[in-house]
């Protein structure tokens, strides 16, 4: 087990070398004077994951197509921090301590004295500044303000006012109340690097601090064409830390880029990783994260199958593999378990705004109806157990959200109601304005099941007289066209199970499939651009700007959600093809602290990576 230092921690046997070669600070020098102690219920509730405290050593295999794969997910480096995919329950974790004012105004945080980058230096509020007055404050520097430090995410209201107090203090002033910023704090989509960056690192490529003569030098070895495009460069989002620009970039989590060829990224534990367990043990028990970059999902399912892969969950692996996964569990050492999911089903996207400026269109008769038959009707027809069945093995939950009888009969009735009760010469409805109706469902497979998801959703349509014409395309078009309100309908996924937690907001009319992008246009310029919403549409609004001014899972915003999810549903700006996805995860047999069959999102699997250890079998 090794022996305990002076302040009762446990050095990492990997690191032990460079201390005693005197390349490392020692242990309790490394951690800040109050560590963030890791246990049961602290990354993932209890009942989800049987936390055991772990032994060191080992390396975590992974196979992706793209440079990063899991290890932006697995940072554990927010400033607040709640068990799984909460918001409710927030401690502080880059912080140490933190508080708000009663209206939700103003934020103030200490952070963790002691606390270092992970080349050593000491995080302060001079990073903080840095990013507010020298980054996102200097229009020079062309960074766009991340849309949390908003009030209340409206650009319109201003960012965030930066009040350093000391070297470990500061505070955050929104000019109305948003209680909703504690999500972003918990959240690991916007992470710690939208308020905190290494100054002493990004400064050497800023042109108000770096030497003239030493800047031009860096600029021309980096390939850039000026100091703006070296710092964005620099500037690396966390989504982005396997990147080969990357390379030397100070960050907060459990591992650093080490390496970045063509073939593969490695990262290596963060000697001054502020997270302990209850033992005094540094995390990550692991040391090594090695991503190996395959060339497409046929030859990451190989590397999966032949056990070369440690852990594998989210997008990496299908419900439609499972049983070969499972055939291949004992030969390559593997277990497979399914939990729930960190998204929603593929879902039906009706745009509001398609359409709109032309004089008496059929489309927005159909869609602006105050009784939302054309949108009743399509769920009627649409066969959610059908869909589950045929498409997920019947794994699936139950039907959802408005989508939860299927009934040809009333999708009929409804769309005779409707003004499409005319047919034209092959038996498909007319609009309501008289003309050929097609109802042109766009989508970009996101994944393998998205296309016989369209397929059975154009025949169960088609079968109540709609004409329906399925367009896929690659996800660069779809954007475009999304972006262009080209879109009358669309099939997409987004992250459902994560919105009342306020982690994610994908429900809003474009970050997903558009339902309406012109009205969310003119609704983020504060009205200089875009579509003016209509009455029922400005509704949601209304409703989305109250959200935000509380904590997402206080009682007060528990009750604008509600009422705001019932908005969507009576709406039918979305419809879901299905119940509520099981997903699979495989993981390397002698893994420990994984989540349980059964827990809520994938997801968790990589969010929890700090806490995994290497069992001897």
């Amino acid at each position: 087990m090794g022996t305990p230092s002076a302040r009762g921690f446990l050095e990492p046997p990997a690191l032990a070398g460079k201390v005693a070669a005197g390349e490392l600070p020692p242990i309790d020098e490394r951690l800040p004077k109050e560590p963030f102690v890791v246990g049961p219920g602290v990354l993932l509730q209890q009942e989800h994951m049987d936390w055991q405290d772990g032994r060191y050593g080992g390396t975590l295999n992974g196979a992706a197509t793209f440079a990063t794969g899991f290890v932006n997910i697995a940072g554990s480096s927010t400033i607040l921090r709640s068990p799984s995919q909460t918001t409710g329950t927030s401690v502080p974790n880059i912080v140490s301590a933190f508080s708000h004012s009663d209206d939700y105004t103003t934020f103030r945080f200490t952070i963790r004295e002691g606390l270092r980058w992970s080349d050593g230096v000491p995080v302060t509020t001079d990073d903080v500044r840095f990013t507010f007055e020298d980054v996102y404050g200097d229009p020079d520097v062309q960074r766009p303000w991340p849309t949390d430090l908003y009030t209340q995410g409206d650009a319109n209201l201003g960012p965030a006012k930066l009040n350093v107090i000391d070297q470990y203090t500061f505070e955050l002033a929104f000019s109305k109340p948003y209680g909703f910023f504690v999500a972003s704090l918990n959240s690991w989509i916007p992470n710690y690097d939208i308020i905190f960056k290494p100054a002493h690192y990004l400064k050497q490529f800023h042109r108000k601090y770096a030497k003239p003569d030493v800047l031009e030098r860096l600029v021309k070895e980096n390939k850039r064409s000026s100091w703006v495009q070296l710092l964005q460069s620099k500037d690396v989002p966390h989504w982005e830390i396997g990147e080969a620009r990357a390379m030397g970039l100070p960050v907060l989590n459990a591992w650093v880029l080490t390496e970045a060829t063509e073939s593969r990224r490695v990262y290596e534990r963060n000697p001054f990783f502020w997270h302990v367990d209850a033992s005094g043990r540094q995390l990550p028990y692991i040391d090594k994260v090695v991503n190996n970059i395959v060339v497409d999902t046929d030859a990451q399912t190989n590397a999966i199958l032949a056990g070369q892969v440690s852990v594998a969950s989210g997008g990496e692996v299908t419900l439609a593999k499972m049983p070969v996964y499972l055939q291949n569990a004992q030969r390559s050492n593997l277990n497979v378990f399914t939990t729930g999911s960190f998204n929603n089903p593929p879902l039906l996207f009706l745009n509001h705004d398609y359409d709109y400026k032309a004089t008496g269109s059929g489309w927005q008769k159909l869609v602006t109806d105050p009784d939302r038959r054309f949108g009743r009707a399509l769920a009627a027809a649409m066969d959610s157990d059908g869909v589950n069945k045929s498409v997920f093995f019947g794994q699936y939950g139950p039907p959802m959200l408005n989508n939860t009888v299927h009934d040809p009969a009333l999708a009929k009735r409804l769309l005779d109601e409707a003004g499409m009760n005319r047919l034209d010469g092959n038996g498909f409805r007319l609009g309501p304005d008289g003309r050929q109706f097609t109802l042109r469902i766009t989508y970009a497979a996101a994944s393998a099941d998205f296309t016989p998801v369209a397929e059975l959703l154009k025949e169960q349509i088609e079968a109540v007289g709609i004409r329906v014409d399925l367009d896929r395309v690659d996800t660069t078009l779809f954007d475009q066209r999304k972006a262009a309100n080209q879109l009358m309908a669309s099939l997409a996924w987004n992250d459902g199970p994560a919105w009342p937690s306020g982690i994610s907001e994908d429900y809003l009319p474009v970050h997903k499939g558009p339902w309406s992008p012109a009205t969310w246009t003119y609704y983020i310029n504060g009205g200089k651009e875009g579509r003016q919403p209509p009455a029922y549409l400005k509704a949601f609004y209304d409703l989305h700007t109250a959200r935000k001014q509380f904590p997402p899972e206080s009682a007060q915003g528990r009750q604008v959600y509600d009422q705001l999810m019932r908005w969507l549903q009576d709406n039918y700006v979305f419809i879901p093809t299905t119940g509520t996805r099981t997903t699979p995860n495989v993981v390397d047999k002698r893994l420990r602290n994984v989540p349980q069959k059964g827990a809520p999102y994938e997801l968790d699997t990589y969010i929890n990576a700090e806490a995994m250890w290497f069992a001897e079998q």
